[in-house]
């Protein structure tokens, strides 16, 4: 047997969406164990671990491993405990590239005080500006007024497509600057954002109806206008070139 532990996210997540192994989508029993494709039936088992900050340590690895023991809990850090069994028909390229789509970090919501995962660009961004791994600013500093607009005007569905107006949906390592990060999933709402009077505040882009009307009576002085140069002003320059 070879045992793997792969960790997805340094965080709780909400949940393991898919499974895939070589790009194809795998069945799990209760148990852990791949059914299908039918292949890999009794050749791998996978189990599943959230990352919550109480979790304890797979019960099947520390049975199974003397290097793995109740003290290797890895609280916090979401991960897979995979189990393969030797099999060069099953595994002809050797160890199989085994990955996940997860409904990932949970985030807090102010229209509802309620934390749990959420792909609203808003959301995300609040939840990034108040995370350790983001800047660890206080929720207090957070404008939470704009935040619920913004949560709101994310949230819109389009009647025609049935689809979201925006969504943030990715990954990063903290190897990325906590000001790309931002600039990043600013893009995922067409947004900005920006820190006055003591608050994070932020902005999708959405359109709102006109409260000022300008004219000419507005302006400061008279309407000049720069034309182009005339025909006659315009010139070109020709260069000949002789060879001996």
């Amino acid at each position: 047997y070879l045992h793997r532990i792969i960790a997805v996210a340094g965080h709780e997540i909400q949940a393991f969406d898919e499974i895939y192994i070589n790009d194809e989508v795998a069945t799990l029993d209760g148990s852990g164990n791949v059914t299908s494709p039918s292949r890999y039936s009794g050749k791998v088992r996978i189990k599943l671990h959230l990352g919550a900050s109480n979790q304890t340590a797979d019960t099947f690895l520390v049975s199974e491993s003397a290097h793995w023991t109740t003290q290797h809990a890895l609280n916090g850090i979401a991960y897979m405990y995979i189990r393969l069994q030797f099999d060069a028909d099953a595994f002809p390229n050797g160890i199989p590239e085994i990955t996940t789509v997860v409904s990932g970090k949970k985030v807090y919501d102010p229209r509802t005080s309620t934390t749990a995962w959420s792909d609203n660009p808003a959301l995300c961004l609040r939840d990034y500006l108040i995370s350790s791994y983001g800047i660890s600013e206080s929720s207090a500093n957070i404008d939470d007024a704009l935040v619920i607009i913004a949560a709101n005007v994310c949230d819109q569905t389009n009647t025609d497509a049935g689809t979201t107006r925006y969504t943030c949906n990715g990954s990063f390592t903290t190897a990325s600057t906590p000001y790309d990060m931002i600039n990043g999933m600013l893009t995922s709402m067409d947004g900005s954002m920006w820190y006055a009077q003591g608050k994070w505040r932020m902005k999708p882009a959405y359109w709102t109806a006109p409260v000022l009307d300008l004219n000419e009576d507005d302006l400061r002085s008279g309407i000049s206008v720069s034309t182009r140069h005339s025909r006659r002003n315009n010139f070109n320059t020709v260069k000949g070139t002789f060879r001996g």
